[in-house]
């Protein structure tokens, strides 16, 4: 008997829990108003960039090495005037004949003249990468407003090296 009213004890004291548990208010799921206001219309404006001004190393870098190139291209240039004649007398020579080889030496030389042209774009393009590799953003779009102008002109003078170069090599016949 003892058990039937400890068990019935039990049952009336999880019911009455059971009753309490039904009472409270559970949290609801209804979005929250932070949850439903817009964010993107409350970010603060983004700050106004500050200019630096351009750093006075990097203007001389970048000046010579443009310097340099167009040294290259005025060498290249002179150089591809010259090679023009030996590569039209070969276009219709066989491969390994005197004139073909002559004018194979001709682009090897006028290839040798531009070396200055290729380098300083080459510095340009490692100077370009370099000077992004910085916190300061303003610092970062001075150098990079400095750098990419000749780094633009430079990659047009070797373009049309190569250009050149390769008009040349179409005009010879191949092996």
């Amino acid at each position: 008997m003892i058990r039937r009213i400890a068990a019935f004890f039990i049952l009336a004291t999880m019911g009455s829990a059971d009753v309490l548990a039904a009472t409270r208010p559970f949290p609801s799921l209804a979005k929250r108003p932070v949850e439903t206001r817009d964010r993107l219309t409350e970010t603060p404006p983004a700050p106004a960039p500050v200019e630096a001004a351009p750093d006075a190393a990097l203007v001389a870098t970048v000046t010579d090495l443009q310097n340099k190139a167009a040294a290259a291209d005025s060498a290249f240039k002179s150089e591809l005037g010259r090679d023009r004649s030996a590569v039209s007398t070969a276009s219709r020579a066989a491969v390994s004949s005197e004139p073909w080889i002559a004018a194979q030496v001709a682009i090897t030389v006028a290839d040798a003249a531009r070396y200055e042209s290729v380098a300083s774009l080459a510095s340009l393009d490692t100077l370009y990468i370099a000077r992004q590799d910085n916190a300061d953003g303003a610092r970062v779009a001075a150098d990079l407003a400095t750098i990419d102008p000749a780094r633009s002109r430079v990659l047009a003078m070797v373009d049309a090296q190569n250009d050149a170069l390769d008009a040349l090599r179409a005009s010879l016949t191949t092996p």
